[in-house]
């Protein structure tokens, strides 16, 4: 049995969106300047290769220099953008050399000379500014999915459609109690941890992030994409791992291994964007209320994943998971009770 994994499209997304973003920040200052006039047929060349260095570089950083991101959001762009700037400068003149040496009409002398008198400035300004822009880009790409500007803009769910859908809520346990002995601070941090640790098994079940609520984590998927291999039933083996994984490291910062529960519900659901401040997309309907009382029965279950009935019968039987009983159970606010099942994975875990 194979568990879901990231789609290769999905975890270097933003880097492709990067470096596409980048060339054509690339070209479009070539139509604007001078750049590669020298170069005749070969002109648009040379605006390429800064855009997409660019890229490469403000995305490679982004990760070396993540300890910047503790300054404010200003000082920490400027500082960022200006080691970006110095080192595709650098990368420039490389080229500079490359090119001289390809098409031969100047010596590594006169090619270097030239430029550093004629473009040296102009470029820095550009990859200075393209930095700045390439930065945003990312933090803007970070906050919103790739989902939220393909329906905004096709026009999806700018009215009320219905259409069923998987839900699944994901709450962490004794979080009065640890945010007591942590502290409140310190607890946020371990939640922004713990979120952040969920970002592979979240994209390797192709899940969509509905929400964040206080220590709550709600997932949701179209019923295709999420009983698609099961990735639906595999996120939450997958959560546990990504934790598990991490065990050390929650030790030493937090001296505990946070734990989670879940509950998961299929249903029909109302799809729609609301509000003209802060535009977003809302489910409405009673599948969202009633799994969150499936997940409140973790604690009654004394178990970390219950599922319902209609959840369990949508998934093949032939499952290396064990599925049991734990009655008709009255939910409340429910008129009639619900058949709900605590679930174990039969899965050797990897580390």
């Amino acid at each position: 049995m194979e568990l879901p994994k990231i789609p290769f499209y999905q975890k270097y997304n933003l880097i492709f969106k990067a470096i596409i973003a980048g060339a054509i920040i690339g070209l479009f200052y070539t139509k604007i300047s001078n750049a590669g006039a020298d170069y005749e047929h070969l002109r648009l060349l040379p605006g390429t290769i800064i855009g997409v260095s660019i890229s490469f570089i403000v995305i490679t950083f982004e990760k070396i220099l993540i300890r910047l991101n503790t300054y404010s959001f200003i000082v920490s762009t400027i500082l960022k953008a200006l080691i970006y700037s110095i080192c595709i400068l650098l990368f420039l003149l490389f080229f500079v050399l490359v090119f001289a040496e390809v098409l031969g009409h100047f010596s590594y002398q006169e090619a270097l000379s030239k430029y550093i008198r004629i473009r040296l400035f102009e470029d820095f300004v550009f990859s200075l500014a393209a930095s700045i822009f390439l930065i945003l880009f990312l933090e803007i790409s970070s906050l919103l999915s790739n989902r939220f500007f393909s329906n905004y803009f096709t026009g999806r769910y700018h009215r009320p459609m219905q259409e069923e859908r998987i839900f699944m809520f994901v709450d962490v346990k004794s979080s009065t109690t640890m945010a007591e002995e942590l502290g409140d601070i310190l607890y946020s941090k371990l939640l922004q941890d713990l979120f952040n640790d969920f970002t592979d098994a979240i994209l390797a079940s192709r899940a969509e992030v509905y929400q964040y609520a206080g220590d709550e984590i709600i997932l949701t998927w179209k019923t295709a994409t999420g009983l698609k291999e099961q990735r639906c039933l595999y996120c939450f083996y997958l959560l546990k791992q990504c934790i598990n994984k991490r065990q050390e490291y929650y030790l030493k910062t937090y001296n505990r291994i946070p734990k989670f529960k879940a509950g998961m519900h299929i249903g029909n659901a109302v799809t729609t964007w609301v509000g003209k401040v802060k535009k977003e997309i809302v489910y409405h309907g009673d599948l969202l209320n009633t799994t969150s009382r499936i997940q409140c029965k973790c604690n009654d279950f004394n178990h970390d994943f219950v599922v319902s009935e209609a959840m369990k019968e949508v998934l093949p039987e032939n499952l290396p998971v064990t599925y049991k009983h734990q009655g008709e159970i009255l939910l409340r606010g429910k008129a009639l009770p619900m058949k709900l099942y605590t679930v174990d994975f039969n899965i050797d875990p990897v580390y």
